[in-house]
């Protein structure tokens, strides 16, 4: 909201607008994701019945302290997304997250429209195989804070491993590569957000380096 038009009730209106297009839209459930620290959007969600039902966590890492030999290693075990591959990493996605909360499964068409966006390549998204089965994905993204090229950083934007493959390693060899591939890009700082309550991921990235930098809620409320 503009600074100058805030406390107007135009959040109560512009969510209440955004709950009935859902509404009509099929949609059974809204979600609503704000920082923790901020006290006027909870009280606006709370009033319309959402409910708090997760915390997740912003996650940095400064790329330079992870030790190159690592970094290196995991990359040569892996390779970039080829264009009409699409139909391929939308299955490890929608296999990935299958179980995961809040997650919408996703079509080839949506995949294939996301990997041609303007922001966005194929050698963006970085896959570990098995044969021709893949296994394991990390799409990474470069963001420009402000605009400003000079301050770009990268992101680990989604991150993911076949359900029968886990606990090998594939999830660390996953975001390695993905970390080779933002350092080839002269980034020096990645980010990640993830699920508090996923343990498993949380471990993970504090293994590697990635300290806690922030944390937003996540409100839900049934719609249908």
């Amino acid at each position: 909201m503009h600074p100058e038009h805030r406390r107007r009730g135009l959040a109560t209106k512009l969510l209440s607008c955004a709950i009935r297009r859902a509404r009509e839209l099929g949609a059974k459930v809204a979600h609503v994701n704000i920082m923790e620290d901020n006290a006027v959007a909870k009280s606006v969600l709370s009033r319309l019945g959402f409910s708090l039902v997760r915390r997740f966590l912003k996650l940095r890492l400064d790329i330079a302290d992870v030790h190159w030999l690592d970094i290196n290693r995991a990359a040569l075990e892996c390779r970039y997304l080829q264009r009409g591959e699409e139909d391929k990493l939308t299955q490890i996605l929608n296999r990935s997250f299958a179980d995961t909360w809040g997650y919408n499964p996703n079509t080839v068409e949506e995949i294939t429209y996301k990997t041609n966006l303007s922001n966005c390549s194929p050698e963006d998204v970085v896959l570990a195989c098995d044969g021709d089965r893949v296994v394991g994905y990390c799409w990474t993204r470069v963001a420009c804070e402000g605009g400003a090229t000079s301050q770009r950083k990268g992101q680990i934007y989604m991150i993911g491993v076949d359900p029968d493959y886990r606990g090998k390693g594939t999830g660390k060899k996953m975001l390695l590569a993905g970390l080779a591939h933002l350092r080839s890009k002269s980034l020096q700082v990645a980010e990640l957000t993830v699920d508090s309550e996923n343990k498993a991921a949380c471990a993970l990235y504090q293994s590697i380096g990635f300290k806690v930098q922030a944390s937003s809620f996540w409100y839900e409320k049934v719609i249908n």
